[in-house]
């Protein structure tokens, strides 16, 4: 039995989408490089949201896990050639 209730309201709480604006929201990773982005206005299935900042905050950890590996993997590569290099 509800005994008490209250409906929030928000207005202009969620942006509004129209035609072109998708290209406009950057991604996580960004072209400055180990700088990346989290965040509802960043490209994700969601609109400006909770669950789209959840989300975005995912994939944001997911590239700089990606670029973690690939850097670390470079640097290996690196110090096996330079081991070689000595023998």
């Amino acid at each position: 039995k509800i005994v008490k209730y209250h409906v929030v309201k928000t207005p202009r709480s969620v942006y509004k989408t129209v035609p072109g604006c998708e290209p406009c929201r950057p991604l996580q990773k960004s072209p400055i490089g180990g700088f990346y982005l989290a965040g509802d206005y960043t490209k994700q299935k969601y609109l400006a949201s909770m669950e789209g900042a959840v989300l975005s905050g995912k994939l944001c950890a997911q590239a700089i896990l990606k670029d973690y590996e690939s850097l670390l993997a470079r640097q290996q590569k690196m110090l096996a050639e330079a081991s070689a290099n000595i023998s």
